[in-house]
């Protein structure tokens, strides 16, 4: 008998060894498997954010809604099933070891995620993508999942972004143009400004005409008359949930005229391919919107700015941009 319990003893201590204890970037200690191979992001957002360096250990994306079709992605990341994390048949059916799940320095809501994996008894492992530590979230990544050489040169193409903006910045007086970001298709959506949809806008130092109160999602209705009074300098013209964005109708459209930035011709409509360069979904997707507005408001090269962006493609997205390819992204 006491050579049994020995041996439990012994097995148990065995066991707690092999597995590994992490502190994620919410605080909190989570306890892994000895050796992770199937790991489960819980969002459109953590899906494109771990792609680049976990796709071998991904068993499936998260459904984004509206989005039909991707482009300019590795056939990897398209071909991947797309599963609904609200289903827990469907996740129980990847048999994840790990759910992955992107949180941010404000207005997070966890419980669902938490609740997801306790009913599993699947550890769930937090990521901060708040825009300013995606290359900390990638050290995050590195040191959690042993994928350092994956990882190194992701983090280094992050901080050269986050310097040479930071630098534009400074060499920059403040700005004092105000800019409308249009959501979907009848202009009249909004992000406001410090809505956790605006990080990209608010981490330019640029000025958010639209200071209205935040809903619970982030997006607000306004109505045309605000528009006309807040008369923005340049409008951004993004697309929603698989809608399209406001570009055309806002550049047409002759109720809109009178507008700043309708007269001035400074009127953009953001690309959307394979996800928005300023949100849907926040994530390392905004990276090429950081490099873009640097163009359009900081007098950063355009020849500079094309290069960046087409490298952020073949580090983030594994796929070379041609230059047809780059055109198209900005046409409507």
């Amino acid at each position: 008998m006491k050579r049994y319990k020995t041996l439990i003893i012994f097995l148990i201590g065995t066991l707690s060894l092999a597995a590994k204890t992490i502190t994620d970037m919410a605080g909190r200690e989570v306890i892994l498997p000895p050796k992770v191979e199937r790991i489960l992001p819980y969002d459109a957002k953590t899906s494109i954010f771990i792609f680049p360096v976990l796709k071998n250990k991904m068993v499936a994306t998260a459904i984004l809604p509206g989005k039909k079709d991707y482009q300019f992605i590795d056939e990897a990341y398209k071909t991947m099933p797309e599963v609904d994390l609200k289903n827990v048949e469907a996740v129980l059916h990847y048999k994840p070891q790990v759910i992955l799940y992107s949180i941010y320095d404000k207005n997070n809501n966890t419980s669902p995620v938490l609740n997801l994996g306790r009913r599993l008894n699947i550890p769930v492992v937090m990521v901060n993508l708040s825009l300013d530590k995606l290359d900390k979230a990638y050290d995050f990544l590195s040191t959690t999942f042993d994928i350092g050489s994956e990882c190194a040169s992701l983090r280094t193409f992050l901080k050269k972004v986050y310097q040479q903006s930071d630098s534009l910045k400074t060499a920059h007086q403040e700005l004092t143009c105000e800019l409308y970001y249009s959501v979907g298709p009848s202009g009249l959506m909004t992000d406001p400004a410090g809505s956790k949809h605006t990080e990209v806008l608010d981490y330019m130092a640029l000025n958010n005409a639209a200071k209205v109160g935040i809903p619970s999602g982030g997006h607000a209705q306004v109505n045309l008359e605000q528009v006309l009074l807040w008369n923005p300098d340049y409008i951004l013209a993004g697309s929603f949930r698989g809608k399209e964005s406001a570009y055309r109708y806002i550049t047409t459209d002759h109720k809109w005229a009178s507008i700043n930035a309708v007269k001035s011709g400074k009127v953009f409509k953001i690309p959307t391919q394979p996800l928005g360069w300023l949100d849907h979904p926040p994530s390392i997707n905004r990276i090429p919107g950081i490099i873009w507005l640097s163009e359009i408001f900081y007098d950063y090269p355009k020849e500079k700015a094309k290069a960046d962006i087409i490298q952020f493609y073949q580090l983030f997205y594994n796929y070379h941009l041609s230059d047809e390819e780059y055109a198209s992204l900005f046409h409507e």
